[in-house]
C-alpha cells in the first residue's frame, strides 16, 4: 500500500508531486514545458537514434607541437563511437592537443541529438600531475587495431610525453 510512497522519498526512483526537490525546480524553470518528460513509447527507438553513434569519422584539430601529436599533420582523423567530448582546459590547467570543431564531423552515422554535442570540445590531452602527466583520450586510437591512424598517436603517449 505505501511501497510506492517509500520509493518517492530515494533519490533515484519516483518523486512525489509538490515534494520539494530544489533540482527538478531548477530543471522545470529552464525548460518552461510539464510535459516535457513524457514521450511515447512507439517512438523510443527513434529518440535513442537521436542520440546514439555507431560509428563516425571526425576530423580532430591537433596542436602538432605538442610531443601526444609529434608526426601529424595539423589534423587526425578519429572513429568516434559514442558522443563523449570534454571541456577545453583553461590556460596553464593542461594542454588541449586534439580537439573537434563545429565542422568536424566527416563520415558515418551519429544522431541528431550526439552531433550537436559533438562540436567544440577536447577529445585529447595532457594535464601535469604531481611529477607525471596524465594523458587524456576520448576515443580509443587502436580501434581493434583497425585504426591505423592511432598508432603513432598511442605511441607518442607512451614515448615522448613527459620527456
Amino acid at each position: 500500500e505505501g511501497a510506492v510512497e517509500q520509493l518517492s522519498k530515494t533519490d533515484w526512483g519516483i518523486h512525489e508531486k509538490g515534494a520539494a526537490d530544489d533540482k527538478k525546480d531548477t530543471d522545470k524553470e529552464k525548460k518552461g514545458d510539464d510535459y516535457a518528460a513524457l514521450h511515447r513509447y512507439d517512438n523510443r527507438q527513434r529518440e535513442e537514434v537521436a542520440g546514439s553513434v555507431p560509428g563516425s569519422i571526425y576530423k580532430v584539430e591537433l596542436d602538432n607541437t605538442h610531443p601526444l601529436a609529434f608526426g601529424y599533420p595539423d589534423h587526425y582523423y578519429t572513429l568516434k563511437q559514442d558522443d563523449n567530448v570534454y571541456e577545453f582546459f583553461a590556460q596553464g590547467a593542461g594542454w588541449n592537443v586534439g580537439v573537434v570543431r563545429k565542422d568536424g564531423y566527416v563520415s558515418g552515422f551519429t544522431g541528431v541529438k550526439a552531433r550537436e554535442k559533438i562540436k567544440d570540445g577536447m577529445l585529447f590531452g595532457v594535464q601535469e600531475q604531481g611529477r607525471g602527466q596524465i594523458i587524456y583520450m576520448a576515443d580509443d586510437p587502436l580501434f581493434r587495431s583497425f585504426w591505423e591512424n592511432g598508432k603513432l598517436l598511442f605511441c607518442n603517449g607512451v614515448f615522448l610525453v613527459g620527456q
